[in-house]
């Protein structure tokens, strides 16, 4: 059987290359977040500007039942 013996140089090295990872992880993790909560939405309309252009369509598509039941 042979033993593992583990040098000082071995376990610093393994320690710096974890530290560097997950600094690296975290960066990304970062900069994902900062991207998506600078992303740009759209204005999204109101139940108000809704009903307003649902209103607009209904007195258009009226006065169009009414033009055709004329001209019957």
């Amino acid at each position: 059987m042979r033993e593992t013996t583990f040098n000082f140089g071995d376990i610093i090295s393994t320690i710096v290359l974890l530290v560097i990872f997950f600094a690296i992880f975290f960066v990304m993790i970062n900069m994902i977040k900062k991207m998506k909560s600078t992303a740009p939405l759209p204005p999204q309309e109101t139940l108000e500007q809704k009903v307003d252009d649902l209103t607009t369509r209904v007195k258009m598509l009226e006065h169009q039942v009414n033009d055709l039941s004329e001209r019957r």
